[in-house]
């Protein structure tokens, strides 16, 4: 990274909480937004697909973009010393909507957008950056490449991210931490970018815990959805693997990566889902086609969480509201 960008350090991925009607439960997001902050996470973004935004229309999205940038303000400056920064996902099968999406966003009072280039037939070079380019001409706002290519059968080149940091603003890179030769990687998009303002992020929550203090490689960012409903554990991990403390200094590390070890077991959406509600944090199930997970396939996830390291705040009870969850406002509207 040759100069700070709005997607660098620990940036937490929040599920869209749900509420008994199925909209989204504005209330609960506030809550995991200001703990999040407040335990010290260096951004925020939503809509993510740990987050569901491909499953939301345009007005459901405008009310988590505002719930969220309301919650991040409110909840006072971050580790930097500055406001924490609000990102919004804007993938869609379609330029129009990824557009819209993005436009939407901004006007929301988003700091970054975060795009995962997709379509019902795998993308070339040549697509990707007329969409990235798309996206700059309509808005203002720096851009992180969400990189999916198991998913989505497209791997993007350094060679495409060094073009778009010069033409789309793109300022980040978040790119799967489990893939091979993840060290190389990360040298060639920076050798790539050269001297464009630039966070190389890494993504996976198994292969960061996992590799945290042995084999992962140094990145500017760590992308997570578990982060948000864990953030004071995995803000002492971060730390403590930028800080390379020695592995049995960090008792937290044990305990998540015990924890993103169940949930690799779980479906992702409705295993986060399932984690929350867990935690007492009313999320309720995801939005289908997405199936909820069942009860007896969360006992592990049970036995995880009952050894979680007594450094962490006490969770309130169902009900119960925490300390950042005030229930009044706009921001419990469902």
């Amino acid at each position: 990274m040759t100069s700070p960008t709005p997607f660098t350090g620990l940036l937490a991925y929040p599920i869209t909480p749900l509420g008994p009607d199925g909209l989204p439960d504005l209330g609960t997001l506030t809550r995991l937004v200001q703990d999040a902050v407040r335990a010290g996470v260096d951004g925020v973004t939503v809509l993510a697909s740990s987050g569901a935004g491909t499953s939301f229309s345009p007005e459901e999205r405008a009310a988590v973009v505002a719930t969220a940038v309301r919650a991040a303000r409110e909840s006072g400056p971050g580790p930097s010393g500055r406001r924490v920064p609000v990102h919004v996902a804007v993938a869609a099968p379609a330029t129009t909507e990824v557009v819209r999406n993005a436009a939407a966003a901004q006007a929301g009072g988003a700091d970054g957008l975060v795009l995962a280039p997709f379509a019902y037939v795998p993308l070339v070079d040549a697509e990707v950056v007329t969409l990235f380019e798309a996206v700059a001409a309509e808005t203002d706002l720096p851009v992180c490449f969400y990189n999916r290519p198991a998913q989505s059968g497209y791997d993007v080149t350094p060679e495409v991210l060094n073009h778009l940091a010069r033409t789309a603003r793109l300022r980040g890179l978040k790119d799967p931490a489990g893939r091979t030769g993840v060290g190389a990687r990360l040298d060639a998009v920076r050798a790539a970018v050269g001297d464009e303002p630039f966070a190389v992020g890494l993504s996976g929550d198994l292969a960061m815990t996992e590799g945290a203090f042995t084999t992962l490689p140094s990145s500017d960012a760590w992308h997570t959805g578990v982060a948000a409903l864990v953030p004071d554990e995995y803000v002492v991990v971060r730390r403590a693997h930028v800080e390379r403390r020695p592995l049995d200094a960090v008792v937290e590390r044990s305990w998540l990566l015990a924890l993103s070890r169940e949930l690799g077991r779980l479906r992702p959406v409705a295993g986060l889902h399932a984690l929350a509600g867990l935690l007492d944090v009313p999320a309720g199930s995801p939005r289908g086609p997405v199936l909820a997970t069942p009860p007896e396939q969360t006992a592990a996830l049970r036995a995880v969480l009952a050894r979680r390291p007594a450094t962490a705040p006490a969770l309130p009870g169902p009900g119960k509201p925490g300390p950042a969850d005030t229930g009044t406002g706009p921001g419990t509207a469902r």
